[in-house]
């Protein structure tokens, strides 16, 4: 059996008593759990009417107050029919509990997939998508237990801290092979879009949760190790950055510089000073950056990275321009100038969504 919490994303105290009546008619669930900012309505007449000061706090109160140790987490924003409501429950009888469960969304446009979400793929998963349908997930009490109310904004956004950390923990994810659930496109964006700041927080859990190595399996850790730790710490340290969480940035960085001394590093540094309005600082970091690629362009077999600048006439351009500018002391030129410079020295940068111009993507 089953505990089943709803959320009410919606405001829509419609839409909550529709999913009840549903739960109540296929009479699977040992316990049903509404979470809301409201006050119970009048006539609500079954199960528990849980109003919180956030969605997250509730959430929180939930899974500790339910009494299976299983538990499927709906949104108030999808709609289903009872018949495909008892159908997934009768999925998750087969599964175990460690075995957690995704619903595929439904819009108007078609099936909306969640992102992979194995180790090897969940740092692509957090820079390449900002929207999760995580809109009805089967969890357990236990994965929801690890993430408290100070973790996250959202349910969304608890919910996938929780399906990160069960991964890190051998749990396995799957998908709902019997059903998917509709969901208008707009509920979609309203309840599963995740900020920047939820994934500058989902990716401080994943980095938390997971050994190096399990998140960048491609790198050469035999005959490399230092050095590929040092490109893992520059990759995340860059998500970071994208994501606007400079300290955590700056974290990695600090780890990356005892490893290895790389052009990335600096210019990572660069547009950390850069964020924080220090441009001579970024000016000198991006200076080293492009003397240090300056040294590594040329392979002399002692490092598992190789930089090969595609365009040397627009880099070597960039340079002059950005010493003219140090010059004149244009420093927010020379600035500009020289982190595209770097830029064009490497395509590190653009592929991690970072831009010189500061406006990431």
């Amino acid at each position: 059996m089953f505990s089943t919490i709803v959320t009410d994303d919606t405001g829509s105290k419609l839409a909550v008593l529709e999913k009840v009546k549903c739960l109540n008619d296929i009479n699977a669930t040992t316990d049903i759990i509404v979470v809301s900012t409201d006050a119970q309505p009048a006539e609500w007449t079954t199960g528990i009417w849980l109003q919180a000061p956030t969605m997250v706090a509730g959430l929180v109160k939930a899974a500790q107050m339910a009494a299976s140790k299983r538990i499927i987490v709906m949104s108030s924003a999808v709609n289903f029919q009872p018949a495909d409501l008892a159908r997934l429950v009768a999925e998750l009888d087969t599964r175990q509990i460690r075995e957690h469960t995704i619903v595929t969304a439904r819009t108007e446009s078609g099936l909306v997939q969640i992102p992979e979400l194995g180790a090897e793929h969940v740092l692509h998963a957090i820079s390449k998508t900002d929207v999760w349908p995580l809109a009805v997930v089967a969890t357990s009490r236990f994965a929801l237990s690890m993430i408290g109310e100070e973790d996250a904004t959202s349910s969304t956004e608890y919910l996938a801290q929780a399906l990160v950390r069960s991964i890190a923990d051998g749990d396995t994810i799957r998908h709902s092979t019997l059903i998917d659930t509709n969901i208008s496109s707009a509920n979609l964006s309203a309840t599963c879009t995740l900020s920047d700041d939820a994934r500058a927080r989902i990716l401080k859990a994943t980095i938390d949760a997971f050994n190096i190595e399990e998140l960048f399996p491609n790198h050469n850790w035999v005959s490399y190790s230092q050095e590929s730790a040092a490109a893992s710490y520059h990759s995340i340290a860059a998500l970071f950055l994208r994501f606007g969480d400079s300290e955590s940035a700056a974290e990695c960085l600090d780890c990356s510089e005892r490893l290895e001394e790389s052009p990335r590093y600096f210019a990572l540094q660069g547009l950390i000073h850069k964020q924080k309005g220090e441009t001579l600082g970024a000016v000198a970091s991006f200076v080293s950056s492009l003397q240090c690629y300056e040294a590594r362009k040329v392979d002399s077999g002692k490092h598992y990275i190789t930089f090969r600048p595609g365009n040397l006439e627009v880099i070597n351009s960039r340079l002059v321009d950005g010493l003219n500018a140090l010059n004149k002391r244009d420093n927010d030129s020379a600035l500009n100038y020289f982190s595209e410079a770097v830029f064009n020295f490497d395509p590190f940068y653009a592929e991690h969504g970072v831009l010189p111009s500061g406006k990431n993507r």
